[in-house]
């Protein structure tokens, strides 16, 4: 009977300790700012309008680090998309973006069971509204948007989407296209996304350019006649990438992806710019 006891006792109190522990990690994960959020990431079925259109080819090389040059086209591919429901996410909660990238030469990556590639993708404007994530991937080499105060918004209404990029309560990017209903042509693959990780120590910049290999699946609607209009005020940067044509493609998406750990590709020594 003793031996028995012994043994209860035992058992109690390392269920104890692991409860405890449990409870001391849920605390801490709860607790945990953006910037210490574990890689990777998972958002699952978010709704997103894609597009790639034509901007000023110099002005897109000039935006690109070492290492990293522009697909000839001198294409922009932007993804507007909103995560209203925190459970579609591992750990990031309900957010919306608005993101533009250069699609680049020689950093193809691939599609599932198909011969057809997509151009690498390095990010130039990122506006998110999430602190979190902010924190999250500012930390990871990402360009995040300074002002705050940022919101997108996707609805369709009678077969009309319309995606906007509001900052203090104004729009700056608009768009919009004619989508269908029916939810198809699923596939899977992976992208290729790049970021710049900037840090100054005595006088000079050390940069990091990454790599975010970025695994997907989902499925498409019918997607026709798609605009994109860059209504930001005079003098942001934005006005920079405006579209010099309409999209040469464009998606209403429903899809599921992973924010990865980055790889370091490339590194180089820069003049410290002067504050």
């Amino acid at each position: 009977m003793k031996d028995f006891s012994k043994k209860m006792l035992t058992v109690l109190f390392l269920l104890s300790v692991t409860l405890s522990v449990s409870s001391g990690t849920q605390k801490a994960y709860a607790e945990m700012d953006g910037a210490n959020l574990p890689g990777p990431q998972l958002v699952t079925d978010a709704w997103m309008f894609i597009a790639s259109y034509k901007a000023d080819p110099e002005v897109l090389k000039a935006m690109l680090p070492e290492g990293l040059e522009p697909n000839p086209n001198g294409t922009v591919v932007i993804n507007m998309y909103t995560v209203p429901n925190g459970n579609e996410t591992s750990g990031f909660g309900a957010y919306t973006l608005t993101y533009l990238t250069v699609e680049l030469a020689g950093q193809d990556s691939y599609i599932m069971n198909s011969d057809a590639t997509i151009p690498g993708r390095y990010f130039i404007y990122y506006f998110n509204s999430s602190p979190l994530m902010r924190a999250y991937t500012k930390k990871a080499g990402m360009p995040v948007n300074e002002n705050t105060n940022v919101l997108t918004t996707t609805t369709v209404e009678d077969g009309k989407l319309t995606a906007t990029l509001t900052m203090d309560g104004k729009p700056i990017i608009v768009s919009t296209a004619d989508v269908g209903s029916e939810l198809g042509n699923f596939g899977g693959g992976h992208l290729n996304y790049f970021g710049l990780i900037s840090t100054d120590e005595d006088g000079k910049t050390k940069n990091q350019v990454v790599k975010y290999p970025i695994p997907w699946n989902g499925g498409v609607v019918d997607t026709q006649n798609a605009k994109i209009k860059i209504t930001a005020p005079e003098g942001h940067p934005l006005n920079k990438v405006k579209p010099i044509a309409d999209p040469t493609w464009a998606i209403w998406t429903k899809g599921s992806f992973v924010y990865p750990q980055y790889q370091v590709v490339n590194e180089y020594v820069t003049e410290a710019a002067k504050k």
